[in-house]
């Protein structure tokens, strides 16, 4: 049965929680929610940022980063350090355990990746990360719209 793409994307999101759900089991982040996890990748890639630029890449106010920040510090999987430059801002460092949270997310990604992909020849991939890009690049633009 051939399926839409409401449909395909569906089932996607839908396995890709489930995925997520049972690897976090698994791990000892059992408590930490797809936007913490969110966050804490974010904060890696972003390589230690600043509380007002995370809310800004996050699209939430400083004031729900702040409340998240404060959770995930008391959870053990970042501290916040003041600037060298300005005692006023603070950055976001990942403890060893946000690192491991981070990887986390990373492997499922690839995951999700080796299982959508498990059935395609290298052109078929090929052909599915040109389309993906254009598709991204559609995505980018409501994320400019919103900012």
């Amino acid at each position: 049965m051939q399926r839409n793409l409401e449909q395909i994307l569906d089932t996607i999101l839908h396995s890709s929680e489930l995925l997520e759900e049972e690897m976090k089991q698994k791990s000892n982040l059992k408590n930490l929610t797809a936007r913490q996890l969110y966050c804490i990748e974010l904060i890696k890639n972003m390589h230690n940022p600043t509380l007002t630029e995370l809310a800004k890449k996050m699209n939430i106010a400083k004031a729900s980063i702040s409340v998240m920040i404060d959770r995930l510090e008391k959870n053990n999987f970042l501290y916040k350090a003041s600037s060298d430059h300005d005692r006023r801002t603070a950055h976001v460092h990942l403890t060893s355990e946000g690192l491991k949270a981070a990887s986390l997310h990373t492997d499922l990604h690839k995951k999700i990746s080796e299982l959508l992909t498990a059935e395609m020849t290298e052109s078929e991939k090929e052909i599915l990360i040109v389309l993906l890009n254009k598709s991204v690049k559609s995505l980018q633009k409501i994320e400019k719209i919103a900012h």
